[in-house]
């Protein structure tokens, strides 16, 4: 698994200094480098820079310099955030175990939290039924290892299996044990021991999330 490497914390300068520069940066317009005495101090979003009015010639103590450089937190957070859910939908949980990786405070952490639901990103329901819809569509898993992913992407277990309910129909999870029955039939077509066989299918068939009950029902009337 991949290591999230945490949010910089820069130093601000010792005694602070007077700005003379303000530059955007190139690689990031929204982000502004501050120079403080001729020399570079630290980056901070523009947003920042227009709320507190920082303009050159002005004069910034190091207490100024750490609360400019603790509300840039939120912003590098929330640009993380974003970029992890612009890979795919994500739970309100995997949100804050990410906010963790980064290492930011909690005050932030809420922030954030509170400012991706206002924008709609986080929604844990909407979030079960995309995922429970895809997985069952692109890797035909059956109820249960659906129910379970959810819950370990922290979807609670009444809403993972309320979701999941909806979801799956009990024609569509017909269909799909059909399917991946056929699948683990050929994958261990070349077992001699018929007993040994239908362990390994019924096996298969359980760990992608389909009860006992239904694939020997599934197994008898494939032999019938």
């Amino acid at each position: 698994m991949r290591s999230i490497r945490p949010l910089e914390q820069p130093t601000p300068p010792p005694g602070g200094g007077t700005i003379t520069a303000i530059q955007v940066q190139k690689k990031d317009q929204e982000r502004c480098s501050l120079y403080l005495d001729n020399a570079f101090a630290f980056g901070i979003h523009m947003n920042l820079v227009a709320d507190h009015g920082l303009k050159k010639g002005m004069q910034l103590d190091e207490e100024t310099c750490r609360t400019l450089l603790a509300g840039d937190q939120y912003y590098k957070a929330m640009k993380r955030c974003a970029d992890y859910l612009a890979y795919r939908p994500r739970s309100s949980s995997e949100i804050r175990q990410r906010l963790h990786e980064l290492q930011v405070t909690e005050a932030v952490a809420e922030q954030v939290m509170d400012r991706l639901s206002g924008l709609g990103y986080l929604n844990d329901e909407r979030f079960a039924e995309q995922w429970a819809a895809s997985r069952q569509r692109s890797k035909g898993f059956g109820p249960r290892r659906l129910e379970m992913e959810l819950i370990q992407k922290g979807i609670s277990p009444d809403m993972a299996r309320g979701v999941v309910a909806q979801v799956c129909t009990q024609e569509e999870v017909a269909d799909q044990l059909a399917t991946q029955l056929s699948k683990a039939q050929h994958r261990y077509r070349h077992e001699g021991d018929a007993r040994k066989q239908e362990q390994k299918i019924i096996g298969f068939l359980s760990r992608r999330g389909f009860e006992a009950g239904e694939i020997r029902e599934a197994l008898r009337q494939r032999r019938s």
